[in-house]
């Protein structure tokens, strides 16, 4: 049982100083915020006619979650909504300048998060990887499921 908690407490650990780094290697335009947002103006950047639905799927959240989100977005003055011509009905999202700066500024960030990190993970074996990779896609499955016992 000893590991186990010692383990658990290297997690949180883990976290707590990624949140770190985060907040010191990133530009000061993303501090206010939340991950979600970020990560709802990275989706709606990248696809292609983003609305609700798409952006849902992409963040495994709900669509009402993602509503909720794109108002606040709108408000912010970080994306706006727009329509196609062959298609009143159905809403699509776009980033305005503001938004494109935090797009960019994210876009950055995440590639010198993966090539500070990718320099730590060579130095161990693919066996290894495999290993913690496998106990890190079963324990977010495993929290994934407590996040849905939570929610209903």
């Amino acid at each position: 049982m000893e590991q186990q908690e010692q383990l658990l407490k290297e997690i949180s650990l883990m976290l707590e100083r990624q949140d770190m780094l985060s907040k010191l290697t990133e530009s000061q335009c993303l501090d206010e915020y939340g991950y979600s947002e970020t990560h709802c103006i990275d989706y709606i950047g990248r696809l292609e006619l983003p609305n609700v639905t798409k952006v849902a799927e992409h963040m495994g959240m709900t669509r009402g979650a993602i509503s909720k989100m794109t108002k606040k977005l709108l408000a912010k003055g970080l994306i706006e909504k727009y329509t196609l011509e062959t298609n009143k009905k159905e809403v699509y999202f776009r980033l305005t300048d503001l938004g494109q700066l935090l797009f960019d500024e994210h876009a950055k960030r995440h590639k010198r998060w993966e090539k500070r990190d990718m320099e730590f993970l060579s130095r161990y074996s693919a066996d290894e990887v495999e290993t913690v990779y496998r106990f890190m896609r079963e324990f977010n499955v495993y929290l994934e499921k407590q996040i849905e016992t939570l929610a209903e």
